[in-house]
């Protein structure tokens, strides 16, 4: 019998092999042959006081000896050397079940796994587990891992190494006619097979059958109707869905907030009745449900800070109070409920205006603008040790203010911003080494890129930086472009159904869409936006359903499931209402008369 409090584990164990793409290829280039970085999916079963768990949790993961007294590999650097990763992993569980990808760098919190490990005669997977709710306990027992894991070592055999001797007298010879000969039959079946295929088509498309229904998410489908197909209903898109959940923060702008996971956390912001607040909430789609953030042991009233989640903690810093520009901030844990301060010493000097990302096991904030004007530098938070440490200077971006940033699993990039001078289409990326640590800064390319502008957004998309909107010179833009850090190229997005100009929006990424919606235009705040598929390099429209509020400024966040904003302004007026949309699209079904 499990007892309470405690969290008991069934894994089953099943590890899946597959290679990655040329991208994740260049950090193994100079150690190992013939070889590409690898994940393993790994799924489990996990139970809690007996029950199969249903949620968010947090993972950790270690490869190690089988007497557990070596370690091969973890997901995140071990930098206070308490024996576990300092970094997090989140994983959807559903009936006790979640599945990984071990060395997935897509993942937040999930380092590159080397095919060297496998070098070793034996490796066990060590686990971690935090339901939100008990803390971190480590699974037990660890879990050997079998073949497949090791056949990533294929790779490590040099060319030329399997020699004839290998093999027994004339097997090549044999072999290389036997799959001739079955190349040639291959050849002759693909061939009739292609033609019936070609057959099939043709007679589907010209004898469909009547009363055939075909939907599509194309209001006028051309290849329907030239089939003869013609639209008889729609499906409309899901509505805009208005919170009526009470409790929640009052009117406010210059707020900031985070996902954790499983609820949105808000804190701060310039407040609709006047001044700048030191309160929040914390808000569950899932139940429709606001509670209050405890205010015992919060920093100091602030608006226009930034905020990451570390995985256990959001961090919020910098921004302005009543005290001007601060360089003080707080680190809120939802599971205990409790603040606790970030240590201002050697932190960089207050700033609004700057931009900040998690890295895996730190918060890095940089540029910005204070009383002293705009600012070129930054700092390194580690929570664990509660420390700041400086970044490089040398080759770093010109000081600015209002560039957007994202963090690429091993690189900060940014870009874009102004200056006193105005608007800037410049940015860089501090690259990172390998054991955590920043390395240098590097120009981003700017022939292609878009004009210079700020009040702009930019997501992450796993390959690529989206940047799209903003303002230059008092005009509103309504562009964007891709830039991808490897090939440090950009490309155009299309403008075709693309939203109109605006700046101070909100964007966020699905996993396979950037929404874009609100801002501010030359009209005023609007109440529109748009999905865009950089697969295929297409805008659509959102949903209009349920009456969005106008906004600019806003908090938004991806849930997994559903876009959700808070705050922000309408023309000018502080706001508190909460909406989220579930941004699938429309339905248009055809039918064959």
């Amino acid at each position: 019998m499990t007892r309470p409090g405690r969290v008991a584990t069934t894994v089953r164990n099943r590890m899946i092999f597959r290679w990655l793409g040329a991208l994740a290829l260049g950090a193994f280039c100079a150690t190992t042959r013939a070889q590409v970085p690898a994940v393993l999916n790994y799924q489990g079963r996990v139970l809690v006081g007996g029950a199969a768990f249903t949620g968010i949790g947090q993972l950790k993961f270690a490869l190690v000896s089988g007497d557990g007294s070596q370690t091969y590999w973890r997901n995140s650097p071990d930098l206070n050397s308490d024996g576990q990763p300092d970094t997090s992993v989140a994983a959807n569980f559903s009936g006790g079940l979640f599945s990984v990808g071990l060395g997935d760098t897509n993942a937040a919190g999930m380092g590159v796994l080397p095919p060297g490990v496998f070098t070793n005669p034996a490796v066990w997977l060590r686990i971690w587990f935090n339901d939100g709710s008990h803390g971190v306990q480590q699974l037990a027992p660890d879990q050997p891992l079998v073949s497949a894991g090791y056949a990533l070592m294929a790779g490590n055999v040099a060319d030329g190494a399997i020699t004839a001797a290998k093999l027994s007298t004339n097997a090549a010879t044999g072999l290389t006619a036997a799959l001739s000969a079955q190349v040639s039959v291959l050849a002759a079946q693909v061939g009739v097979l292609s033609n019936l295929a070609n057959t099939l088509s043709n007679q589907y498309s010209q004898t469909i059958a009547a009363g055939v229904t075909a939907a599509s998410a194309d209001p006028q489908d051309a290849g329907l109707a030239a089939k003869g197909f013609q639209l008889i209903s729609t499906i409309p898109a899901p509505a805009w869905v208005t919170s009526s959940a009470p409790g929640g923060p009052s009117p406010r702008s210059g707020q900031a907030g985070i996902w954790t996971g499983q609820a949105l956390l808000v804190w701060g912001g310039a407040l609709g009745s006047g001044g700048d607040g030191a309160s929040g909430g914390s808000y569950d789609p899932v139940q429709d449900q606001w509670q209050w953030l405890t205010t015992i042991g919060a920093p100091a009233a602030r608006s226009q800070h930034t905020a990451v989640w570390s995985g256990q903690e959001m961090l919020v810093w910098g921004g302005f109070g009543s005290g001007g520009f601060l360089n003080t901030g707080g680190r809120f844990n939802p599971s205990n409920q409790l603040w606790s301060l970030v240590n201002p010493t050697n932190a960089p000097a207050g700033r609004a205006g700057h931009v900040a990302v998690w890295t895996g096991g730190r918060m890095l904030v940089w540029g910005g603008r204070n009383f002293l004007g705009l600012l070129g530098d930054g700092g390194l938070y580690d929570p664990a040790a509660d420390q700041w440490t400086g970044l490089p200077s040398t080759g770093a971006p010109s000081p600015r203010s209002g560039a957007a940033a994202v963090w690429t699993g091993g690189h900060l990039v940014l870009w874009g911003g102004e200056n006193e001078q105005g608007a800037l289409n410049t940015g860089g990326q501090l690259v990172f080494s390998t054991n955590g640590q920043p390395a240098a800064w590097q120009a981003l390319n700017s022939s292609n890129a878009p004009s210079g502008r700020t009040g702009h957004t930019a997501v992450w998309t796993g390959q690529k930086l989206l940047v799209w909107g903003g303002q230059a010179g008092g005009e509103f833009l309504g562009d964007g472009a891709a830039y991808d850090p490897l090939a440090d190229a950009w490309s155009a997005i299309t403008l075709t159904n693309a939203p109109g100009p605006r700046a101070a929006h909100s964007a966020v990424w699905t996993g396979r869409e950037m929404l874009i919606f609100g801002g501010e235009t030359a009209a005023g705040t609007v109440n529109d936006g748009a999905a865009y598929d950089p697969a295929a390099d297409q805008w659509r429209a959102l949903s209009g359903g349920g009456g969005p509020q106008a906004r600019s400024g806003a908090t938004a966040v991806w849930s997994g499931t559903e876009f959700i904003c808070f705050g922000g302004l309408d023309n000018g007026a502080p706001l508190a209402a909460l909406q989220r949309l579930n941004p699938q699209p429309a339905w248009y079904l055809y039918r064959k008369p």
